[in-house]
């Protein structure tokens, strides 16, 4: 049986236990069967749910992917464009002092 249909007859049963409990104590055979059959649904509830727990997930079945550390991008240095004016190649570096060498 399906969990639905499981459902319904427990509910079914219930509500007849819960009537003739009402009713008074003139049914005890009948109520007897019935509370046979709600605890026969019962174990049945207790199977499927069994069942249920122990299948195999989507997330058994698909590894999942494991963290890689991120590492930067490194992009090979391109040769500086040579200058196309003669007075370029006079041009001398800007001297590095003391305050920005320790800047780091």
């Amino acid at each position: 049986m399906t969990l639905k249909e499981l459902k319904g007859k427990y509910a079914r049963l219930s509500n007849e236990i819960d009537e003739l409990a009402a009713a008074g104590v003139q049914h005890q055979a009948r109520l007897a069967r019935l509370m046979n059959d709600l605890d026969q649904v019962h174990r049945e509830l207790t199977e499927l749910r069994v069942r249920t727990f122990a299948a195999p997930t989507l997330r058994d079945a698909v590894p999942t992917p494991t963290a890689v550390p991120a590492t930067p991008r490194v992009q090979p240095l391109q040769p500086a464009a040579q200058a196309a004016s003669p007075s370029a190649a006079n041009v001398l570096p800007m001297p590095v002092t003391a305050s920005l060498s320790m800047a780091g």
